[in-house]
């Protein structure tokens, strides 16, 4: 992403190269900061916490919707229990009259998710309203939902599985490691770091080998209450999903091929004791989650070597 966008004081601007891409490879970026931006915005500004795809959840479970009609892509409940539905957008010049007043006129496509009509139903557009300017995100709620709005029959416990399920994928095609409280897998080849919170991943597991869902959401929100009670602090790697994403995309494609430096031990102490979510000494229950069938997430080998955007360290401002 360095390659095409820029973060300055004033916002996300496009280097001289996003700007000379042509217009097939400038709809696939903007494709892709729609989809992101539009994540962002629910995360950040309705409190979602679990935001997913909606063609990720009607693939794994089944659901089918009627052919030629457009419909959301994204849908995640909020804190409060409320549903959001999304639609993203993404224009590489600026968003033309047309395409916002469509955006007004159009009517919402869920009807109802899990029996709820959504709070928020959404479609939100990225744009570069001028060819050096910043980035900009609008988000419109229409009111009526349109005649064929579909109902969404969204089981919280299959949701959640189907969630993390990319997680299971990701450490079965690597050996996972121990880093704080979060099992971590690097990629060198892309130069990416994921994790997820231990305990939530236990639950997880848990729940794919026993093939039962039951419960499931209920106890992976009860520990992201109880491990993210430090997640207000500073960090640009750590979600309120229990996810971790780093990424070093700042190195010069000669530098991807040179060995990355290895941490000094008093060095990986301090990452670890980075994201570690509870202080053990205050925490006397750590095993309460545990059962004798569970996989035991405290044998993985903790991470002495380099994660791509964790260690060696990256300014994400760069």
């Amino acid at each position: 992403m360095p390659a095409y966008l820029r973060w300055t004081g004033k916002g996300i601007k496009r280097t001289d190269l996003a700007l000379e891409l042509d217009p097939t490879e400038k709809g696939m970026l903007s494709y892709t900061l729609g989809q992101a931006m539009c994540q962002v915005f629910a995360e950040h500004l309705l409190s979602v916490r679990f935001f997913m795809h909606v063609s990720r959840y009607a693939d794994t479970y089944g659901l089918t919707f009627p052919p030629g009609q457009s419909r959301a892509d994204f849908f995640g409940p909020r804190y409060s229990g409320t549903w959001v539905v999304a639609e993203a957008k993404g224009r590489s010049g600026r968003l033309d009259k047309e395409t916002r007043q469509a955006m007004e006129a159009q009517k919402r496509t869920v009807k109802t998710v899990s029996g709820q009509v959504p709070e928020i139903s959404y479609a939100s557009a990225v744009d570069f309203p001028s060819k050096g300017g910043a980035m900009r995100l609008t988000a419109i709620d229409p009111e009526e939902a349109e005649p064929g709005a579909v109902d969404l029959p969204v089981n919280l416990d299959q949701f959640a599985l189907a969630y993390y399920t990319p997680f299971l994928d990701a450490f079965a095609h690597q050996q996972p490691q121990l880093l704080g409280d979060y099992v971590v897998v690097g990629f060198e080849s892309v130069r990416v770091t994921l994790g997820l919170l231990a305990p939530v991943l236990q639950r997880i597991e848990r729940a794919v080998h026993l093939e039962d869902t039951s419960g499931l959401y209920g106890d992976v929100t009860r520990l992201l209450d109880r491990y993210t009670t430090r997640f207000t602090r500073e960090t640009t790697t750590l979600y309120a999903d229990g996810t971790l994403f780093a990424a070093d995309w700042n190195h010069r494609p000669d530098l991807l091929r040179r060995e990355s430096p290895q941490p000094e031990a008093e060095q990986m102490q301090r990452l670890h004791e980075f994201y570690r979510m509870v202080d053990v000494q205050d925490d006397p229950s750590r095993d309460e989650w545990m059962r004798e069938e569970d996989w035991n997430w405290r044998s993985l080998s903790l991470a002495t070597g380099a994660l791509p955007g964790i260690f060696p360290p990256v300014d994400v401002t760069e």
